[in-house]
């Protein structure tokens, strides 16, 4: 049943002065869902808001921890575990982001179906009474206010993605920072192993060196025997793990035993004394005869010849007897 002209006129001076009465109204044509609709969104750009906040907190703490790790090398694979936690930090927080920005897709879902409820419900107002279009103009002007609202959404979006950028940005820079300091590591490392081969070019040169003067040492040896009328043959001899002596040979009446260094001094020649005596204690049928303890040099230090005529040892350095031999 329509409404008479006077009826339409009190209804309209109602809503102009009874504000509880204009209430009631707005709540039955469904405009306060819209209004807290917007109210829940606004809510929620302020939590995107600070999701961002927090983000940029974590990217700090992500710059300055790489500080430290560029820093201390030596702290190199502790600060990298701080940069991966930072890292995942910062993807737990981009998920959530997305999570927001989920939730903000189902919010605008929603206004979008509570504009078209709000327009089937128009079209019944318009059907139903014609001249509530004042009223009608106020619904407008809130969908265009709603229509803002996603303005201002999608440029909080748009913010946000650029900050997303930036953050990838400087994550890119730690990976720089960090394939730098693997480079730095791998120079070490190929510098070690330079270090390395030189080292065992050294022993090896060493090995040479040690193995000629204990052929040299031999020969020596027997020659000036030969030149005292001994004819004996020398050798490298093992009698065991402790001892194992560069010159040694027998013929039964004289034992030849002793070292070839390429130095010497007066504690080595005491110790070489001393060796030689616990291996004739301990193989005694190793030293036939007379022993004679010798030992071959190419360079004698001072007081490496006081102390070999002190305990009876034939000296030779370069081929040179330098203490007389005691046959």
């Amino acid at each position: 049943m329509g409404l008479s002209p006077e009826e339409v006129r009190r209804f309209l001076r109602a809503l102009d002065e009874d504000e509880e009465f204009r209430l009631a109204v707005a709540a039955k044509l469904g405009i306060s869902d819209v209004k807290a609709s917007i109210d829940r969104l606004t809510e929620i750009v302020g939590g995107v808001v600070n999701v961002t906040n927090s983000m940029l907190n974590i990217l700090k703490d992500s710059l300055s921890k790489q500080d430290k790790v560029l820093e201390e090398l030596k702290a190199l694979r502790e600060g990298e575990n701080r940069l991966w936690e930072e890292v995942k930090a910062l993807r737990e927080g981009q998920n959530k982001l997305w999570e927001e920005v989920k939730a903000l897709r189902e919010v605008e879902q929603r206004h979008e179906e509570e504009l078209k409820a709000l327009r089937e419900e128009n079209n019944k107002i318009w059907e139903e009474i014609k001249a509530i279009k004042e009223e009608n103009n106020k619904i407008w002007q809130e969908i265009k206010a709603l229509r803002e609202v996603e303005q201002r959404h999608e440029e909080e979006l748009k913010a946000l993605h650029e900050g997303q950028n930036k953050l990838w940005e400087e994550v890119k820079a730690l990976r720089e920072g960090q394939n730098k300091l693997w480079e730095e590591n791998n120079k070490i490392w190929q510098e070690i192993r330079r270090m390395r081969k030189d080292i065992n070019d050294i022993k090896r040169t060493l090995d040479n060196l040690t193995s000629s003067i204990e052929e040299e040492a031999n020969d020596v040896v027997m020659h000036l025997l030969k030149g005292k009328g001994i004819e004996l043959s020398t050798d490298r001899i093992i009698f065991n793990s402790r001892f194992e002596f560069d010159v040694y040979g027998t013929n039964n009446q004289v034992t030849i035993i002793g070292e070839a260094k390429t130095r010497v001094g007066p504690r080595l020649i005491a110790r070489i004394d001393e060796k030689i005596s616990k291996a004739i204690s301990m193989f005694p049928g190793k030293f036939p005869g007379k022993v004679v303890k010798v030992v071959y040099c190419l360079r004698a230090m001072p007081g490496a010849m006081e102390e070999s005529e002190r305990r009876g040892i034939w000296l030779i350095e370069s081929m040179k007897e330098r203490t007389k031999s005691p046959l």
